[in-house]
């Protein structure tokens, strides 16, 4: 997992990779990998002192052939966005140009991948820089002074290291760093199967998600935020354009949760709007009671399927001329602060909306396989379904989200590639509404849950039976766990916290029943089983007799149909299997 920024201090960078780190998680700080000069003279441990000679020798290109002259570069989309917010152009111009004469760059394993060796790391890291085009180039271009740093696993247990070097080459002339992160993820992407390491299923099959950036997260903790301002917004931008039976109609209902709208204007005037950004309103930092500036987001960086162009293609919006006109008179509004909803939910009662709901999965039925617009369409309405119910019943982004978010990378198709309008019709709205209208913090109804989940395996046959079996699997791998967890909360189990895994625990049982759902196995069997264990168990608790052993145990249950192959579950499901 590559993660590359820019920047313009390489000996400051170097001397706090040399350090203890933010969380004192820097164990042993070495120099692993580098070129020629850098592994003869600092391979093996360093500490600050030679972290800070090792940065300018590889900033000494730059400070002897450039005279320490700094390496601007110009970010256009930030200085156009200056502008659009009334600064003057050359202010905006200057604001958005910023010395970037480092590289640096993370690459990261999974923290279930474990540690590896330094003599890989060093092979990997060398190998990262050669399909960077750094260094190896043949072309006669010197290669760049470089060098990678390891100090222990980050502090969610990922294996990594820092690759860290100066765009200046030894001849002066600057390092390719264009499309620096696409290219990183494809170099990632070779190494991967070179070395057999994980492959990241979104890397191999373009079901990519925005990260969310330590920034991101520090900022949330110092202003005490269950989430980060991304994945808020993401949920909240999402559910409302389902929700939403227009654009202004999804315009206001972001307005109502507290979002704040900006439009990208084309060129010409306030005729055509062809972009967005929202931001959530400034927040207190908790220790200092200073206001934390509010961070912005186009669409684009919430979610490949959020950007305004994709949003009118798959949300089930209005497509008359009166609806863009409301839309245009919407946009144009600079009061950000409207208040209350202009809408009021549908009275669909629960019964209701599961036939609403069983009705969309009939309908689901109907939608040919090959078509992959609209079934990339009902994913994104139905991840926006999904985002509605988790908006309105999780206080911080749980399974509801995760089953989102999964949804919406099956449903990432490019604009061109779209027809110009929803094939679907209201689609999902009725339901999404009464969803997005509940204000219970627990999560609804179980048989709600089931039609939903329902919606969801509906879309993971369609995968499956394309060239989209891994994602397929992801998703009903995903539901299980999203099932699993519901099921427990419901049964009074917090699972961020230790719980009974054992046959005929109530966590077991969740995980029983929603393999029901999820793989198709009989229920009436399935719960015969969970009340043979349930009944053994309180006969040993009351007769203190030993636990039942695997040999004991009561037949498990016939496999009932099941859309597709059947992934592997969480780990509840598979003792439960077991």
């Amino acid at each position: 997992m590559p993660n590359a920024v820019k920047g313009s201090d390489i000996k400051g960078l170097l001397w706090y990779l040399a350090g203890p780190g933010r969380h004192n998680e820097h164990i042993n700080p070495r120099v692993v990998a580098g070129d020629a000069v850098t592994m003869a003279v600092y391979a093996g441990p360093i500490d600050r002192k030679r972290a800070w000679e090792l940065g300018k020798l590889l900033d000494s290109p730059r400070q002897t052939l450039l005279r320490g002259e700094p390496v601007l570069s110009t970010n256009h989309k930030q200085a156009r966005a200056f502008i659009a917010e009334g600064m003057d152009r050359s202010a905006a111009y200057e604001a958005a140009t910023k010395d970037q004469n480092t590289w640096h760059c993370s690459l990261a394993l999974s923290a279930d991948e474990g540690e590896l060796a330094d003599g890989k790391w060093q092979a990997i890291a060398s190998d990262f820089m050669v399909e960077m085009g750094f260094i190896d180039r043949g072309d006669g271009a010197p290669d760049v002074r470089w060098t990678g740093v390891r100090h222990g696993v980050s502090v969610n247990g990922n294996d990594h290291i820092h690759i860290a070097m100066s765009v200046v080459r030894p001849d002066g002339s600057l390092a390719d760093v264009y499309r620096d992160r696409p290219r990183a993820q494809a170099a990632a992407g070779a190494l991967e199967h070179k070395y057999g390491l994980k492959v990241l299923a979104s890397r191999e099959f373009e079901g990519t998600e925005a990260a969310t950036k330590p920034a991101e997260r520090a900022r949330a903790e110092r202003t005490g935020a269950p989430e980060t301002d991304r994945e808020a917004l993401r949920r909240r931008v999402r559910a409302a354009a389902v929700v939403a039976d227009s654009e202004a109609g999804w315009l206001r209902e972001l307005r109502a949760e507290g979002v704040i709208v900006a439009p990208f204007w084309a060129a010409g005037g306030l005729d055509e709007v062809v972009g967005y950004s929202v931001r959530l309103p400034a927040q207190r930092n908790l220790e200092t009671g200073a206001w934390e500036k509010s961070i912005k987001y186009g669409g684009w960086r919430l979610g490949k399927d959020l950007t305004l162009l994709t949003l009118r293609k798959w949300a089930p919006w209005e497509q008359s001329d009166a609806a863009r006109e409301d839309a245009l008179t919407e946009w144009r509004r600079t009061t950000p602060t409207a208040k209350g909803r202009p809408l009021v939910a549908d009275p669909v009662a629960d019964k209701a909306t599961v036939a609403e709901l069983a009705a969309w999965s009939r309908h689901l039925r109907t939608i040919p396989v090959a078509d992959r617009d609209a079934w990339a369409q009902a994913a994104s309405q139905s991840a926006g379904m999904f985002a509605a119910m988790s908006v309105r019943t999780e206080r911080t982004p749980g399974p509801l989200d995760r089953l989102s978010r999964q949804l919406a990378r099956a449903g990432q198709m490019p604009a061109h590639r779209r027809r110009p309008q929803p094939v679907h019709q209201d689609g999902l709205r009725h339901v999404s509404r009464l969803l997005w209208s509940t204000t219970s913090p627990a999560t609804s109804q179980l048989a709600l849950m089931y039609a939903m989940t329902e919606c969801l395996l509906e879309i993971r046959a369609a995968l499956n039976a394309t060239d989209r079996a891994k994602a397929a699997a992801a998703m009903a791998s995903e539901a299980r766990k999203a099932l699993t967890e519901i099921h427990m909360r419901a049964a009074g189990i917090d699972p961020s916290k230790p719980y009974d895994k054992r046959p005929g625990s109530p966590a077991w049982a969740a995980a029983a029943r929603s393999s029901v759902v999820v793989d198709g196995l009989d229920r009436a069997a399935v719960e015969d089983k969970i009340r043979a264990y349930t009944a053994v168990n309180l006969s040993q608790r009351a007769f203190g007799a030993p636990a039942r052993n695997a040999a004991q145990a009561p037949p498990a249950p016939p496999s009932g149909p099941s859309q597709g192959p059947r992934p592997r579950g969480p780990k509840q499901g598979r003792d439960f299997e077991r």
